[in-house]
């Protein structure tokens, strides 16, 4: 299951972070950020994106322009019925995920898949809750790529700080990239392109968190294989997804649970945040401390003589 992802980036570091070789390329080149009009609904990077939320999504630039690439463009969470009439949100149905399992014989998924709308969710990582003991008790983690030693997937600033170029490509920290389908909504105010992410039953290792993971592209050929809708077929596609292992994860605050709250300690481990209480308390020691020192010596000068 995938309900809560953080963005949270620039669109010039999803870019760079996503860099390439095509086939007869030498050397790395980025997705271009394609701005689709999507009836006026813009991506705001944050560290808690929900459902109907905008987010960037990998796509073959094939389908949107005349030449081959890979576009990088912002779409909604969850795909919209095209046969929906009404608002945005009101076609009561659960579409932030689709089940592989479902895939070729859902009237909903069915066809984007059969008509190649192939796309990559990007994300810093996702979050998950595992029950734990007591009623309705549950825990928040953030699950994400694996990270080279000393990288701190949560760090905004080991992002925006990482280095692109043409010969080496992108050399910080790395995107989890997850399968999905999209799909476009005509709206009264315009066409709105839609997705979902696609999920399957957990390894082993990861069914300690839940019992769906969704599909992560792992390497470049499978990110390849997936976008290229003209090469590869939908039954061929689906074929290379399978459930991975390659996945590491944390606890974090039960402040993300609520989506309305973006607070930048959402994807932070529980361990690195400091509340303002315990950062009231530690300033209000210092100060007491710091007070009482200063009385002690005043209390030890001398008083002059008169």
């Amino acid at each position: 299951m995938c309900g809560r992802t953080a963005c949270n980036l620039k669109r010039e570091t999803y870019c760079k972070a996503l860099s390439y070789k095509d086939r007869n390329d030498k050397l790395y080149r980025q997705p271009e950020w394609y701005e689709l009009e999507n009836g006026g609904h813009e991506f705001k990077a944050s560290n808690n994106i929900a459902p109907t939320d905008v987010t960037p999504v990998l796509v073959s630039g094939e389908e949107f322009v005349d030449y081959p690439s890979r576009l990088l463009t912002p779409m909604v969470w969850g795909m919209i019925p095209p046969w929906h009439k009404g608002n945005l949100n009101d076609h009561g149905l659960s579409t932030n995920n689709c089940r592989i399992e479902n895939l070729t014989t859902s009237k909903l998924y069915s066809g984007p898949l059969n008509d190649g709308r192939r796309c990559i969710v990007v994300c810093e990582g996702f979050y998950e809750w595992k029950t734990t003991e007591g009623p309705g008790k549950k825990k928040p983690y953030f699950i994400h790529t694996p990270q080279e030693k000393e990288v701190s997937v949560y760090d905004k600033n080991a992002w925006e700080s990482g280095h692109w170029s043409g010969k080496s490509g992108w050399c910080g920290p790395s995107l989890l990239k997850l399968a999905g389908i999209y799909n476009k909504w005509k709206s009264l105010t315009g066409d709105i392109y839609s997705y979902s992410v696609i999920t399957m039953e957990s390894s082993k290792t990861f069914s300690q968190l839940h019992h769906r993971v969704p599909a992560v592209l792992e390497n470049e050929q499978m990110i390849d294989d997936w976008l290229d809708s003209r090469r590869i077929s939908s039954s061929r596609a689906i074929s290379i997804l399978h459930p991975t292992d390659n996945l590491t994860w944390y606890e974090v605050s039960s402040i993300v649970n609520n989506s309305r709250n973006k607070s930048e300690n959402c994807n932070k481990p529980i361990s690195k945040i400091v509340s303002k209480s315990s950062t009231f308390m530690t300033s209000w020691l210092t100060g007491k401390n710091k007070n009482d020192d200063s009385n002690e010596e005043n209390s030890m000068r001398k008083k002059p003589k008169i």
